[in-house]
C-alpha cells in the first residue's frame, strides 16, 4: 500500500519545531552532562526523523543490515545511542501518545 507522504507534512510540521523548542530548552539546564545529553538526544533524533521523512518521500532504503561502511557518522552515532537508551532506561518515561485536542475528560491514569 503506497503512503501519501504530503498526508505526514502537518505532523512534521509540528515535531521539527518541537524537537528544536526541546533542544533551546537544554541551553538552560544546570547540569552540564544533562545539557549536552540532552542536545545530543535531540540532535539525533532529528537526524531519524528527517530520515523517516526521506523515506516517506521515495528514498531507497538502506536495507535491515548495518554497513558502518555505507553508513553516514550521523546515522550511526544516532543508532548507537538509541541502542544505549533502549539497553539501559527501559522504564516508563510518564510521555503519552495521542490527540492534542482535549475531549475535556481527563485520561485516567494507569499507575497502580
Amino acid at each position: 500500500m503506497a503512503t501519501n507522504p504530503s498526508a505526514f507534512d502537518k505532523d512534521f510540521g509540528y515535531l521539527l519545531p518541537f524537537l528544536d523548542k526541546v533542544a533551546a530548552a537544554a541551553a538552560g539546564l544546570e547540569d552540564p552532562q544533562a545539557r549536552e545529553e540532552l542536545t545530543r538526544l535531540m540532535a539525533e533524533e532529528k537526524v531519524r526523523w528527517e530520515r523517516a521523512r526521506e523515506l516517506l518521500r521515495g528514498a531507497s532504503g538502506k536495507g535491515g543490515g548495518r554497513s558502518d561502511d555505507r553508513a553516514s557518522p550521523e546515522s550511526s552515532l544516532a543508532r548507537a545511542s538509541a541502542d544505549d537508551v533502549h539497553r539501559t532506561a527501559p522504564s516508563p518515561s510518564g510521555l503519552t501518545v495521542g490527540s492534542l485536542k482535549s475531549d475535556g475528560v481527563a485520561p485516567k491514569s494507569r499507575r497502580p
